[in-house]
């Protein structure tokens, strides 16, 4: 038995619950839900610069202190290592960590 055209097509028949794809001329299917924008709530342009500073450095304002305290315990840090650094490698160093040196009288 060879089976027929309405079954080899892809078309679906009218027990079907979806329809074919774009059919705008069936029923309305239960659960399926269209939402819309209003025109006055898609201007995003009025206001687009002040609320993106604003919002902006509130956003930043939340990340400043989680990064600022970091941030200068290692500036601190460094700049005592860097100072303390090139005073061990100056004169004044060398003979303070020396115990005292040699004293030529």
């Amino acid at each position: 038995m060879r089976p027929s055209n309405a079954l080899k097509s892809d078309m679906p028949g009218p027990k079907v619950y979806l329809q074919w794809w774009g059919d705008q001329s069936a029923q309305r299917m239960k659960g399926v839900y269209q939402y819309t924008l209003s025109p006055y709530q898609a201007k995003a342009a009025p206001h687009m610069l002040r609320s993106y500073l604003f919002n902006g450095i509130r956003r930043l304002s939340i990340y400043a202190l989680p990064i600022a305290i970091p941030a200068g315990i290692y500036y601190y840090t460094w700049n005592a290592a860097v100072k303390d650094y090139h005073w061990r490698n100056s004169k004044e160093g060398h003979l303070a960590l020396s115990h005292g040196g040699h004293s030529e009288e």
